[in-house]
């Protein structure tokens, strides 16, 4: 067991196995070799806590929302890092979720395609038979409507809150956040590439892209993960939450 981020209590990130665990080779292409069959667990490479553009360049930001990000990146470096949703047990977000050092699991089912995050138990539906609702409730990890493109699995999602961030270091959004997720297996099969494009003209002068890649892990399994256990980071009197 170790702390996570928030405080709350959760199994080591690799206790199924490191990520460089030998795969036996019949199952080095996912549960199928179907390109569009995603089911099973994945596990992100490493942590990389910050978003940046695919040449690892700084995001496009408008002035505004670069002094947002850089007083984020002093105040940590002061020791009085911000805390936000995951600090105090809510949904992480789109996309900061995907760049969780915890594993996921795909489930598909006639209709729906359901990514299950160990990380906080959080949970996203992409629903593969509809459109977005004109008057889409807002929330945490947003409305999420899927569809094929050749052997690519593209994720819309819209209708998020303005209370998560994009990534941990700070980049922040509004509500005009538009998530555009384009998921493909690669390598044989071995690895889920996620090509995420990040839309929010409040705070970037364009649309930009990052990339997070998973690779395929039969031999995990999903664990408990309990935030609010032990949780050092709950809010004060004032409902202020430093992130310890």
């Amino acid at each position: 067991m170790r702390r996570d981020a928030g405080g709350g209590s959760a199994r080591h990130c690799a206790a199924g196995g490191s990520p460089g665990t030998p795969i036996p080779p019949e199952q080095k292409v996912g549960k199928s070799a179907d390109p569009h069959n995603l089911e099973g667990v994945w596990f992100t490479r490493g942590y990389d806590r910050t978003y940046r553009q695919l040449d690892r360049s700084e995001p496009p930001f408008l002035p505004a929302a670069r002094t947002e990000w850089l007083r984020h990146i002093q105040a940590e470096k002061d020791g009085s890092p911000i805390g936000d949703a995951p600090t105090r047990c809510y949904p992480h977000g789109v996309p900061r979720i995907v760049a969780s050092p915890y594993p996921i699991q795909i489930v598909q089912t006639p209709g729906l395609l359901t990514i299950l995050h160990e990380v906080g138990h959080n949970i996203r539906y992409v629903h593969m038979d509809q459109e977005h609702p004109k008057d889409v409730k807002r929330s945490f990890l947003g409305h999420s409507v899927g569809h094929w493109d050749g052997d690519t699995l593209v994720v819309d999602t819209v209708g998020f809150n303005d209370r998560t961030r994009i990534d941990e270091e700070g980049i922040t959004h509004s509500l005009q956040l538009h998530v555009i997720e384009r998921y493909r297996k690669i390598n044989d099969g071995q690895v889920l590439e996620d090509i995420i494009t990040i839309d929010d003209p409040t705070n970037f002068s364009k649309p930009w892209q990052a990339r997070r890649n998973f690779d395929w892990r039969p031999d995990l399994r999903l664990s408990e993960y309990i935030c609010e256990e032990n949780n050092r980071n709950v809010p004060n009197e004032q409902g202020f939450t430093t992130a310890k």
